[in-house]
């Protein structure tokens, strides 16, 4: 059998720079995280000739694209490419020596340093977390993947901040997570990750000693109490979720009780997401294609055991050889999903059966095809790489409307399957 061997190619400023990059490489580090902050990748060098700090030297912003791959992993002829995705040099170092070392440092930033830089104050009206996200990704001259349940908002003001800042906030607000990826703008919703099916299952024996379980009653609560007073409409907005003796008190602004339920959920399931955490999880054998915001199975470790979301990978290269992959992860908890608002409040969204309205009930009468998309649904086709499922007759929440779509699940704040009700 050929040797189990990993390496590293790169695409630098468009151009297929693997080889000058090998000669010279001494080590390649990509730490990838779910959301929250930048993918990041470090790579030291030896310019034994000095190359590096001659004709080759980097300049801040060029665009490196490495890719991880694999041969004869775990058996011969198994073999794999994993992109990392697409970085910009923010940083790059020499220390003295024979030979120099040098650290090329990269971000996953759009190539517009405004993004991160430039304060604006702008207000948004009438609009909703998509359209937002849509106007800042095209300020940064990238795409925008939203994968999340439509949000509305009346209005917020951006008030002298950069549009990272600013955009981050607000998703996280409304509960939802922010990540940069290969020049996209990325919003998804964690809780329907969480609630995905495992891509591994680990015990002891498949990773190394070292490694580190903790959990903590400290900063997480077993509720939320909110109230708003809303002085241009004279009106106060109550929402209670949860109970017990640990309650976060939150009094974020909302425009409408609908609203005011997402931010108060999201206050609390943000606070108590990291209830119980396991870092330190550096594989025996790395497992090629599996990225922050994952899940994998914990099994034989007692009441340590469970479902765990990878909140950060760090991929660690040598220039010579040998590859690690060592993972943080957090415990899949039970969310608080369930909020009652003050009751004047909600007699207003109170929805008679099958009437179409978000955050309503639908009752499906018969068998429908459903779609990872509004569109999908809408054309009748499922999409290439997309899964596909169906949804049977009983009672569903409408967790979004769209095209005339309905996107029903069994639960009220989690995703399910797009379906056409005609």
């Amino acid at each position: 059998m050929e040797p189990r061997k990993a390496s590293v190619s790169c695409i630098y400023n468009g151009a297929n720079a693997t080889v000058q990059i090998a000669e010279y490489l001494d080590s390649f580090t990509y730490t990838d995280v779910a959301s929250g902050s930048s993918d990041s990748i470090k790579v030291t060098l030896n310019d034994r000739d000095r190359k590096w700090i001659g004709p080759w030297f980097p300049e801040k912003g060029d665009r490196l694209q490495p890719v991880i791959q694999t041969r004869n992993w775990k058996q011969e002829g198994d073999n794999a490419s994993f992109p990392c995705g697409t970085f910009r040099v923010d940083d790059f170092s020499v220390s003295g020596g024979r030979p120099l070392q040098v650290t090329i440092e990269g971000v996953a930033l759009p190539a517009d340093s405004n993004f991160k830089t430039m304060k604006r104050t702008q207000t948004y009206e009438k609009t909703n977390l998509q359209e937002i996200g849509t106007i800042i990704a095209g300020r940064a001259g990238i795409a925008l993947y939203y994968e999340a349940g439509t949000v509305s908002i009346a209005k917020v003001e951006q008030s002298d901040q950069e549009d990272c800042e600013f955009f981050e906030g607000l998703v996280t607000k409304y509960g939802l997570a922010l990540k940069i990826y290969n020049d996209k703008l990325v919003v998804f919703n964690e809780a329907a990750y969480e609630a995905k099916a495992v891509k591994a299952t680990l015990t002891e024996a498949d990773f190394e000693p070292g490694w580190e379980w903790n959990t903590t009653l400290d900063g997480t609560y077993t509720g939320v109490r909110y109230e708003y007073t809303n002085s241009e409409k004279d009106e106060t907005i109550k929402v209670e979720v949860g109970g017990g003796a640990r309650i976060y008190t939150c009094n974020e602004a909302a425009d409408n009780a609908t609203e005011a339920k997402l931010i108060a959920l999201a206050a609390v399931n943000n606070a108590n997401k990291d209830a119980t955490t396991l870092t330190g999880i550096t594989l025996s054998l790395p497992i090629p294609g599996l990225i922050a915001s994952d899940c994998v199975e914990i099994k034989g470790l007692a009441k340590l055991s469970g479902k765990y979301y990878i909140s950060e990978i760090v991929h660690t290269h040598g220039g010579s050889g040998g590859y690690t992959m060592t993972l943080k992860l957090r415990k899949v908890e039970g969310r608080v999903s369930e909020a009652s608002a003050s009751p004047e409040k909600e007699a207003e969204e109170d929805t008679a059966e099958n009437e179409i309205v978000k955050g309503g009930q639908y009752t499906l009468t018969e068998t429908k095809k459903g779609y990872y998309t509004a569109a999908e649904a809408l054309a009748g086709k499922v999409k290439d790489g997309h899964p596909s499922g169906v949804r049977r007759p009983g009672t569903y929440w409408i967790f979004n409307i769209s095209q005339g779509m309905l996107n029903l699940s069994t639960s009220k704040t989690v995703p399910g399957s797009w379906i056409n009700p005609n």
